[in-house]
């Protein structure tokens, strides 16, 4: 039970506004004594079953570790927690979350460990929980008391009020420590869509060190000074926005069954929009073409068009396949971006792959332009029908190093390219552009692995010459080509 040793007119006033979404009373830390339990949530996505909490008693005044400290665990894979027995004569501690926990973008457990803090005033509430918003504040709020002379409250305030400034050029509505991802407010979703915005597709090591880097550069001057890193999650959630990535977000979340998941798209979009100067889209301006006016940008110049459903929405195929008439599709293992063709129902890729296997040489030494030499496509399949994918023999059988959803041409994709490919079919499979690198290279043809193999060693290759017409032929299966992906 926990018991407030303070003047009665202090305890009356506690019990009114513990918890409260309103900026908490500022106390003097002299004399509190606090004797009870510390409980909440902490999230990056939820910390895992067996993390640990610690908290770290902080001197009322100069908010410097005491070296008093409790430990708590992390109840269930929802990052609930409780730190219990905890005695404290300062009103102010420091708490630490360290772990494993669940990843919002893959779904998945995460690999590794990571850190988040949050300061905690312990005078009117004891539930706080810990997430990114309360790790991002936490230096800003320190050089806001040593440099500033500000009062912890006024600090705490002024750092969040900062940090959503920064995201969303939007003022905070609730406290840090209040706020869960699974919370249905403004705050809530906000905070959701922080942590897949920071998150991206690192690993956890990464993560980390981009955390420290932005805290620090938060806790500055409260503005997030380094342009091109905030510019490079911009794209990111760009694409995660007109590839339809956030829906597989939403739907990885959903599936831990813990609670229903906040709108967090809108927030995701306003960060990206925003950067690339695109303004409000409502009923106002539906219809309306603006392009990406930030010059950083990897997307820069990208088309959109305001939508009535959808908001602003991209020429993906335009801006990634030079044409209208293209299609386009992302490699979800490395986001590698491919066009392809469509010839008489059958999607060919129409550049070369540029999958890290591990095993693969460049053209001319330059990998980007040209795509990837590989020793084998990784499938194998044989005459008699076996086959044998020793890319990753426990992924798709067919697919061999192609992406999920495409597979390694065989005999039968290069007869039905045959008979029903026109010139213009040709043209855009095979570009003039290509076949004049493959001549000043001093050859005559350039090849393509299928996945057709014989008992001998050999492997059928598709052979493009100079002038566009192609043919197949056996090869010896240490050469090294290229490999060009068809739908499956």
């Amino acid at each position: 039970m926990k018991k407030m040793t303070l003047f009665v007119l202090f305890i009356a006033l506690c019990l009114l506004c513990c918890c409260s979404s309103e900026n908490p009373m500022e106390v003097p830390g002299a004399g509190l004594h606090f004797d009870g339990t510390v409980d909440g949530v902490s999230q990056k996505g939820p910390f895992l079953t067996g993390a640990t909490v610690t908290l770290q008693e902080l001197d009322a005044k100069s908010l410097e570790q005491t070296g008093k400290s409790f430990k708590g665990k992390i109840a269930n894979d929802k990052g609930e927690f409780a730190v219990d027995n905890v005695d404290l004569n300062s009103p102010y501690a420091l708490l630490v979350a360290n772990g494993y926990f669940r990843n919002e973008v893959t779904g998945k457990k995460s690999g590794g460990t990571i850190t988040l803090m949050a300061f905690a005033d312990l005078s009117n509430c004891s539930h706080v929980n810990i997430n990114l918003l309360t790790h991002l504040e936490y230096e800003r709020i320190r050089v806001l008391l040593d440099q500033k002379k500000m009062s912890f409250v006024k600090a705490k305030n002024k750092a969040e009020q900062e940090i959503f400034l920064n995201f969303f050029n939007m003022p905070a509505s609730e406290k840090a420590e209040n706020l869960s991802i699974f919370e249905d407010s403004e705050g809530g979703k906000a905070l959701l869509a922080i942590n897949v915005l920071l998150l991206g597709n690192l690993s956890e090591p990464e993560f980390m060190e981009r955390l420290v880097a932005l805290s620090d550069d938060f806790a500055r001057d409260g503005v997030w000074d380094d342009s091109l890193l905030k510019v490079k999650i911009a794209d990111y959630a760009c694409e995660l926005s007109i590839w339809g990535e956030l829906l597989e977000i939403r739907k990885n979340i959903e599936a831990w069954k813990i609670a229903d998941v906040p709108a967090f798209e809108p927030y995701v979009n306003r960060f990206w929009t925003d950067l690339y100067g695109l303004g409000k889209c409502d009923a106002s301006n539906v219809g309306v073409r603006k392009k990406n006016a930030n010059e950083t940008s990897a997307l820069y110049g990208m088309n959109f068009v305001c939508d009535k459903d959808s908001g602003w929405v991209a020429n993906k195929n335009e801006f990634y396949g030079g044409c209208d008439s293209c299609s386009v599709m992302r490699d979800p293992r490395d986001g590698h971006v491919y066009k392809y063709w469509n010839v008489d129902g059958v999607d060919w890729m129409a550049s070369n792959l540029r999958f890290d296997n591990g095993d693969f040489e460049c053209f001319f030494g330059n990998c980007d332009a040209y795509g990837y030499l590989y020793k084998s496509p990784g499938i194998s399949i044989y005459s008699d029908g076996s086959y044998y994918n020793d890319y990753d023999p426990d992924g798709d059988p067919v697919a061999g190093i192609c992406p999920s959803g495409w597979r390694v041409p065989v005999f039968e994709h290069l007869i039905h390219l045959d008979d029903a490919a026109s010139k213009n079919d040709i043209k855009q499979l095979f570009s003039e552009a290509e076949r004049n690198i493959i001549l000043a290279s001093g050859a005559n043809s350039t090849s393509y692995w299928t996945a057709d193999v014989s008992y001998t060693g050999y492997r059928r290759a598709l052979i493009v010459n100079s002038d566009g017409y192609f043919y197949w032929s056996m090869k010896e299966k240490g050469d090294v080509f290229f490999v060009r992906c068809v739908r499956d």
